[in-house]
C-alpha cells in the first residue's frame, strides 16, 4: 500500500507519502518515487491530512465492570477521597462490581473500552488489572484484557495491579494481603502467562514503602517488569524505590520531591508517567513538575490513566491538550509523549511509536492544519482514519 498526498508526516520534513508492505513501513518520501520502487497494489489518498504514528497509551485501567459517575457529583459537592470512600465509592466499589461480574461481562467491557481508545487514535495500550484484588478476580480481569484487546484489534500490554489497594477483608491486617500478593498471586499470574508487568500504588491508604519493597522484590524475583504509581498525593519515597528497582515507569508525580527528580534524572531506564487529566478530573491545583523534569533530561510519556474514578477519558488527544495547558508542554513534546516516549517506556520502541522503516504500520490520519495544532483544540477528535498494518 502507498499512502500519498499527506499534509505532513511526523518526523519526515517535506515527505508526503509512505509505503507499507506486510504490515510494516518500508519507505517514506514522495509518491512517484515510491510507486516506481514498490509497485503497490493499493493506494490511499491522504487528502492533505497529517500522518502520525498510532498513539501509545502507557497507563490505563480498562478492566472495570461499571462506571462511578455518581462520584463526580459528590466531588462537585466538595467530597474528598476519604469522604467518597465512606459513602461506598472509590476503588473498593469497583472491586465489588468486578468480583460479581462474569468473565463474559468483563470481556465485553474491555472490548468496548479498547474500541473507544482506537476511535481516538490509540493503537497500542498498556492495560492494568487492579479492580479485583483477589486471585480469581485478578486472573479474570487479565483474561478479559487479553481477549478484549484481540476483539478490538489493538495491541495490548497487560499489567497485573493486584497491589492497587488493600481489599476490605484485609483492612485490619494489611500484611496478610501483602504476603498473599507475594506468595500466591504473583506466582499464579506468572503461571497464567498473560501479564509480564507488575504494578503497585504507593500512597497513604494504599501501600507503604516497606510493603512496596517486599512486593517489588517478589515481582522482580519472578521475572516481572515493574511499573509504579507514586507521588500522586504524598511523597513516600516511591519514586526512589522505583528507580532503585529499575522500573519501566513511575507515574503521577504531582508530589514529586527534588530527591525523586534527581533519581529520575540519573536513571537510564525509568520513565516519568505524566497523567495531566487526573488533577483536572479531581479538581486539584497541583500538577507534576513536567518542565523541571524535561529540563533535567527525564524520559517521559503522557497517558490518559483511563479509569472510572479519576480520569474517565479514553482519548490521548485530550490528555495531550491538558499536557499543553497544565504541564506547559509544546506540541512537539506532547506528540512525543503519546508516541515514541510511551512506546519506549513499554520496551516497544523498536516497533511502535515512530514512522520509521521496519516499524509496524500503526498510523493515523489527522484533520489538523499542522503539527502545532496538536493538543491545541479540545472536545473534538481529529482522527479521520486509522491504519493498522495493511488494514484501514
Amino acid at each position: 500500500m502507498i499512502v500519498h498526498n499527506a499534509g505532513g508526516i511526523w518526523g519526515h520534513t517535506g515527505a508526503e507519502a509512505l509505503a507499507i508492505k506486510a504490515g510494516k513501513i518500508c519507505d517514506v518520501g514522495f509518491a512517484d518515487a515510491l510507486r516506481d520502487k514498490w509497485q503497490a497494489e493499493t493506494e490511499l489518498d491522504a487528502q492533505g491530512l497529517l500522518i502520525t504514528p498510532g498513539f501509545v497509551d502507557a497507563h490505563t485501567h480498562p478492566a472495570f465492570a461499571t462506571g462511578r459517575a455518581e462520584e463526580f457529583d459528590w466531588r462537585a459537592e466538595g467530597a474528598d477521597y476519604l469522604e467518597i470512600a465512606k459513602r461506598g465509592g472509590g476503588i473498593l466499589s469497583s472491586v465489588a462490581h468486578v468480583r460479581d461480574a462474569s468473565l463474559d461481562h468483563m470481556i465485553a467491557i474491555c472490548t468496548l473500552n479498547f474500541k473507544r481508545m482506537l476511535k481516538h487514535g490509540t493503537t497500542t495500550c498498556e492495560a492494568k488489572s487492579g479492580y479485583g484484588l483477589s486471585l480469581e478476580s485478578e486472573l479474570k480481569s487479565l483474561e478479559a484484557i487479553k481477549v478484549g484487546g484481540e476483539r478490538a484489534g489493538i495491541t495490548v500490554v497487560p499489567t497485573f495491579l493486584g497491589a492497587h489497594m488493600i481489599p476490605s477483608e484485609h483492612r485490619d491486617n494489611p500484611q496478610v494481603y501483602v504476603d498473599l500478593l507475594c506468595d500466591e498471586m504473583l506466582p499464579a499470574v506468572k503461571e497464567q502467562g498473560i501479564a509480564k508487568i507488575a504494578d503497585i500504588f504507593i500512597e497513604d491508604g494504599a501501600f507503604d514503602i516497606v510493603q512496596a519493597r517486599q512486593y517489588c522484590q517478589a515481582a522482580v524475583d519472578l521475572g516481572f517488569e515493574l511499573r509504579v504509581h507514586a507521588d500522586q498525593f504524598n511523597n513516600l519515597g516511591g519514586v526512589e524505590l522505583a528507580c532503585e528497582f529499575g522500573a519501566q515507569s513511575v507515574d503521577h508525580l504531582e508530589a514529586l520531591s527534588d530527591a525523586g527528580l534527581e533519581c529520575l534524572a540519573m536513571s537510564d531506564h525509568t520513565f516519568a508517567g505524566l497523567l495531566p487529566t487526573v488533577p483536572h478530573f479531581l479538581r486539584q491545583k497541583v500538577d507534576a513538575p513536567a518542565r523541571k523534569m524535561i529540563k533535567a533530561g527525564v524520559k517521559y510519556f503522557i497517558g490518559t490513566d483511563f479509569n472510572p474514578g479519576s480520569s474517565y477519558t479514553p482519548s490521548l488527544i485530550e490528555a495531550a491538550h491538558f499536557a499543553r495547558v497544565r504541564l506547559c508542554l509544546s506540541a512537539q513534546e506532547a506528540i512525543h509523549g503519546v508516541t515514541a516516549g510511551a512506546a519506549d517506556s513499554l520496551g516497544l520502541g523498536e516497533s511502535k511509536g515512530r514512522i520509521k522503516v521496519g516499524h509496524d504500520a500503526d498510523l493515523l490520519l489527522l484533520n489538523l492544519p499542522d503539527f502545532f495544532h496538536f493538543g491545541y483544540a479540545f472536545g473534538e477528535n481529529p482522527v479521520v482514519k486509522v491504519i493498522l498494518g495493511d488494514k484501514i
